[in-house]
């Protein structure tokens, strides 16, 4: 699992290259540098589990699509949008801002320019759509032979416990009394004093605080086209998780977050370049180091 992470960062990196008006080279690097030790990639991929392997591959393989579509190659973006759909299929939400790219990029500006704008989308999205929908036809099948029905992934087996149960018997898995409770711990959760020390909440804590490069978000500026994709995308994919009936524990900081933490990120490194290098460097250290602190503890208490 951390050569996985690894190879997610490696892709990371090169989308944030890749991106039209990319970030200069230390900017690049705060970014990251926090998207791979300021995440939940940081006490995840040591740690692991079955949820963090299958949310880390699935951030792997959407850094690889995105890459792909920010260098104009529609096929090996469908593909890893694909293989995202048998691994955790909300980060295939993604795609919006894939077929953006692969429409409005610059790395295959000539080749886009040749043919007229229709048919460019009509060709992406043919290229981001065959693989999705082959993907979803395998699992499909899979769940059929398993479960019995193509649509039944195994979630109705799951032990839950009698909480959870009981929500889910009432509101189910989805609904929106579960947005304050997940919306407040996305923002506002914080460490625990118990015996005098500070103590994680195994619920998860605010992003502001595990994350703190996302402040760059709120720096007042002139917001690119682009920066409003990777924004409007984040927010599409982050809908399921604030609307799920469990919150993520037992966890350090947020790892839903996983599923939209690429493109936030991303925006984040258009938005530092309006931002003096010293607060980029700040906010990328304590993100840093709130995440070690919170694997150093994970690993004290064997909660992995």
């Amino acid at each position: 699992l951390v050569l996985t992470a690894l190879s997610g960062i490696f892709c990371f990196d090169r989308l944030l290259t890749a991106l039209p008006e990319p970030p200069d080279r230390f900017r690049r690097a705060m970014t990251t540098l926090t998207f791979g030790l300021g995440t939940a990639i940081h006490y995840g991929a040591p740690m692991a589990n079955v949820w963090l392997e299958a949310q880390i591959t699935a951030t792997a393989l959407q850094c690889w699509a995105l890459w792909m579509a920010a260098r104009g190659r529609a096929w090996s973006c469908g593909v890893a949008l694909g293989l995202t759909v048998l691994t955790r299929s909300t980060v295939t939400l993604a795609a919006p801002a894939a077929l953006w790219m692969l429409t409005h990029g610059t790395e295959a500006k000539t080749a886009r320019e040749a043919a007229p704008p229709r048919a460019r989308w009509i060709r992406a999205g043919i290229a981001l759509g065959v693989p999705i929908a082959i993907a979803a036809a395998l699992h499909g099948l899979y769940n059929l032979a398993r479960f019995g029905s193509p649509t039944d992934a195994g979630y109705h087996d799951i032990l839950m416990g009698d909480a959870f149960q009981s929500l889910v018997s009432r509101f189910g898995r989805f609904n929106l009394r579960f947005l304050s409770h997940n919306l407040d711990g996305w923002l506002f959760a914080l460490p625990r004093l118990v015996n005098g020390r500070l103590v994680p909440d195994g619920h998860g804590m605010s992003l502001l605080l595990t994350t703190p490069f996302l402040l760059l978000l709120l720096r007042p500026r002139r917001v690119s086209a682009l920066e409003w994709i990777l924004l409007g995308n984040s927010l599409l994919i982050a809908v399921p998780s604030l609307l799920y009936y469990n919150d993520g524990w037992v966890q350090f900081g947020q790892r839903f977050a996983l599923d939209w933490i690429a493109l936030g990120l991303a925006a984040c490194a258009l938005a530092s370049r309006r931002a003096p290098g010293w607060l980029v460097t700040g906010l990328a250290i304590v993100g840093i180091g709130v995440n070690a602190w919170g694997t150093l503890w994970f690993q004290a208490n064997n909660l992995h």
